[in-house]
């Protein structure tokens, strides 16, 4: 391990006091008063020692936790200890856990090296973690209607220690559900995507069931651009698009938004996508056999005809479903973080 000290402070980080404070309220007044610093780090092993086995990231935590302990409690004017630039504890909290470092699941101390960040939307509580990627590669989003702030807590902590014991991918995939329990009543869904908050790829956990009402239906390609694009308009008089028909829909929370006006730029992708689709000699000389099959009464052979462009604007709306779900793509700006 290695020791470096700094005679100054910090660079002050009003967030991570901010959270800091809710377990240790005094956390901004060492924030104020402290005037230098340790930086404690592992050290590597010796280049071209074969002999000795690098640690891995989870050794490397636990022999950094036990030693910062050891620091603090030889060193009775410590005010403060930050984890990875993030996590802020009182020097109290890190002596008393951090004698389990090397313990495993579900007795590690992992309240040392993760914040759990409550937040609200709509009536709904929830709350997210930070800090716990470095271990699992993804932060935990938790936001299951009905359930109080403690209990959210509750489940966020048993959650991320057996993640940081686990293989995440393993444990929680992508699209299980979860049956209803003693405290929550309905069925909740796992989703690997991106945070509503910008913290990277999340685990998240949400309500399956709309109990609370909280959903709304949206169309993916907007009555704007349906009404007026040629290729969409040509596809609606043979019978292979219809706005109102379920796959042009998207159930999303408003909650989760500034407002509903859409993005400028997620309706302009929509229409450039639409407009390469007939932006060949190919769709050309289509639309001129189908126009004609139409002028002869020939339904069936126009919309034969047609049938690769359905398709592909089937696969666009398919496409974009799924991004807007995983939160690669947004149709509306979304909130930011709102405490409870």
């Amino acid at each position: 391990m290695t020791i470096l000290l700094m005679p100054a402070p910090i660079p002050f980080d009003q967030q991570l006091w901010e959270r800091a404070s809710w377990l240790w309220p005094e956390a901004f007044h060492a924030a104020r008063r402290h005037r230098a610093h340790l930086v404690v780090a592992p050290m590597g092993s010796a280049e071209g020692n074969t002999e000795t086995k690098a640690l891995d990231f989870a050794e490397n935590t636990y022999l950094t936790t036990a030693f910062v302990g050891a620091v603090v409690a030889a060193l009775p004017n410590v005010v403060a200890v930050i984890w990875d630039g993030k996590i802020g504890r009182s020097p109290e909290m890190w002596l008393e856990q951090s004698s389990r470092a090397f313990e495993a699941y579900p007795d590690q101390p992992f309240g040392l090296w993760m914040d759990i960040v409550p937040f609200r939307s709509g009536k709904t509580l929830g709350a997210y973690t930070l800090g716990l990627s470095a271990f699992a590669g993804r932060e935990i989003e938790f936001e299951v209607d009905g359930l109080d702030e403690r209990t959210v807590t509750g489940r966020v902590a048993q959650l991320s220690a057996f993640l940081i014991d686990a293989d995440p991918d393993a444990s929680f995939k992508n699209g299980e559900v979860f049956k209803p329990d003693s405290e929550i009543d309905h069925r909740v869904a796992v989703l690997h995507r991106k945070s509503r908050f910008n913290l990277g790829p999340v685990i998240s956990f949400s309500s399956l069931d709309d109990r609370s009402g909280r959903i709304r239906t949206y169309p993916i390609i907007p009555p704007s651009i349906a009404g007026n694009h040629p290729l969409l308009i040509m596809l609606a008089k043979v019978g292979h698009f219809d706005p109102a028909h379920p796959r042009n829909k998207i159930g999303l929370k408003p909650d989760h938004y500034v407002s509903e006006v859409r993005l400028e730029s997620f309706d302009e992708g929509l229409a450039q996508a639409l407009s390469r689709m007939i932006a060949t000699d190919t769709y050309a000389e289509a639309d001129i056999n189908a126009r004609s099959a139409l002028a002869r009464g020939d339904m069936a052979t126009a919309k034969s005809i047609l049938q690769p462009w359905a398709d592909e604007v089937g696969q666009l709306q398919g496409a974009v479903m799924l991004a807007l779900m995983l939160r690669d793509l947004h149709m509306f700006a979304p909130a930011p973080h709102r405490s409870p």
